[in-house]
């Protein structure tokens, strides 16, 4: 009864999957059980690297030079004569402070918790 059990479940499970099976995940009735492989996820701080120009993994001495360096390319008191041109860089500089902070906080966690809390 039991081996019978066994065979309906197995049964019952292999036509479960064939029927729920993803296209990119080959199965065979022969594996018992499957392991999906690990997708990588993107970086979510990719983007603000990118707004920055530095590569992603970069550290807080790096981001903070290209933030400055960034910051005196697009700050509105040089672009005051043309009232659109400021408008663009004021959203720019919005746009570089805020990645600016956010990788900021984010490294010094990152650090926090390397070192236990400690510098």
């Amino acid at each position: 009864m039991i081996k019978r059990f066994l065979k309906i479940a197995q049964a019952g499970f292999f036509d479960f999957i064939q029927k729920n099976k993803r296209q990119d995940i080959p199965l065979t009735e022969s594996a018992s059980f499957h392991v999906r492989q690990e997708q990588t996820k993107p970086d979510p701080l990719a983007e603000y690297y990118a707004n920055l120009e530095i590569p992603v993994g970069s550290d807080r001495e790096t981001v903070k030079k290209a933030w400055k360096t960034q910051m005196k390319k697009y700050h509105p008191d040089l672009h005051c004569a043309d009232p659109e041109k400021k408008r663009i860089a004021e959203e720019l500089t919005r746009q570089l402070t805020q990645a600016h902070r956010i990788l900021d906080t984010a490294l010094l966690k990152k650090a926090r918790g390397e070192n236990n809390g400690r510098f």
